[in-house]
């Protein structure tokens, strides 16, 4: 029996997702650009002062 373990190919998402720089720099860009829309979308919805 000849088996071949660890000559499978690494799948391009399990490559990513193994990358924890990665995954730290992602979820900072969507917690910020998130947090970022919502700020705006508030300030646009305030009221004018008089």
């Amino acid at each position: 029996m000849n088996e071949q373990k660890g000559k499978e190919p690494v799948p391009v998402g399990q490559k990513w997702f193994d990358n924890v720089w990665l995954l730290f720099l992602l979820s900072l860009l969507i917690s910020g650009l998130l947090y970022n829309v919502w700020g705006l979308v508030d300030l646009m919805n305030v009221p004018p002062a008089p």
